[in-house]
């Protein structure tokens, strides 16, 4: 036999029973959604109101960019010919106590800031000439960096 023969079988009132107890078990959307509300009434006219949970706090917070740009806004030429208008901007700003220059091309990439919104382009991907100028740009700092590390050794032997 199949269920619906099973249910003719069962009484009507068997049924409601069973109907009546599924659905008694199962909280609606709207039960769910006023379950941490408090609603009270008050007053001479049956005033009520519902009061919510508080909303959770939120904390204004700003947060402070900074980039260590080694070029000025300027035209870059990609190796297609296309024009991008950017800083170039180092990957980190180094550490200075430490002669350690700022990283200016990390993994074959460079990093430029177009309008306030980093990005990192394929050295490859600029013409040679621009690319000719950021491995100069770059090891004219560590060159400096280390230049300056000597002076620090010499006037820290004396």
């Amino acid at each position: 036999m199949n269920f619906v023969t099973h249910l003719r079988r069962l009484p009507f009132f068997y049924f409601f029973i069973i109907l009546f107890l599924f659905i008694s078990q199962t909280e609606s959307n709207a039960q769910l959604k006023t379950n941490n509300k408090t609603i009270s009434g008050s007053g001479q006219f049956g005033g009520t109101s519902i009061i919510g949970p508080k909303p959770s706090e939120f904390k204004n917070t700003t947060k402070k960019i900074t980039y260590l740009a080694v070029s000025d806004h300027r035209e870059w030429t990609n190796d297609q010919g296309k024009i991008i208008k950017a800083r170039l901007i180092a990957f980190d700003s180094g550490d200075k106590q430490k002669f350690i220059p700022p990283t200016i091309i990390k993994d074959k990439n460079i990093r430029m800031l177009v309008g306030q919104k980093p990005y990192i382009f394929p050295l490859s991907k600029l013409n040679e000439v621009n690319q000719k100028e950021i491995v100069e740009l770059n090891n004219g700092f560590k060159a400096h960096y280390k230049r300056v590390k000597q002076t620090q050794k010499k006037k820290n032997s004396k």
